[in-house]
């Protein structure tokens, strides 16, 4: 039969020269078992070589395989979109006026994005456009719109 124990701890007692394993059974009970020296180095040197491969793990291989967007997602300080950026800086009313002073075509799609929530297709069909142009000119429009808050 085979017992899985969750802990469990391995102990020298000195001065009596014998080795012990101590965990709780199924039941909750504590339970004491001398051990022979042989079990006892087997465990300790395998615990040991599985220290060096999680130490390894932890240390070489993750970081290996840390991505773009897992090291944003650690980040301190998470950095806010354009979008976000400008919501928290205007009013509506302020947004708008800054859309109507921006260049066009920028300042007229903008605005569709903006205030009347359409998507970038919806705005590309409705222009006869690319959507690769059109969200080049909401970046575009959005760059300007920085420029204009930089100088408030």
């Amino acid at each position: 039969m085979e017992y899985e124990v969750d802990t469990y701890n391995l102990e020298y007692v000195e001065n009596e020269d014998k080795y012990y394993i101590s965990f709780k059974d199924s039941v909750g009970n504590n339970c004491r078992i001398e051990i022979e020296k042989e079990i006892f180095d087997v465990y300790m040197t395998s615990r040991k070589a599985y220290t060096k491969i999680k130490n390894e793990t932890s240390r070489y291989l993750e970081h290996s395989e840390l991505t773009d967007i897992s090291l944003y997602n650690r980040s301190f300080e998470k950095l806010k979109n354009v979008e976000e950026f400008i919501v928290g800086k205007v009013t509506d009313e302020e947004l708008y006026k800054i859309i109507k002073s921006i260049r066009e075509p920028h300042n007229k799609r903008l605005e569709m994005y903006v205030f009347n929530n359409m998507t970038v297709e919806e705005i590309a069909l409705k222009e006869d456009k690319t959507i690769r142009a059109i969200r080049y000119s909401l970046e575009e429009g959005k760059k300007e719109i920085l420029k204009k808050l930089k100088s408030f």
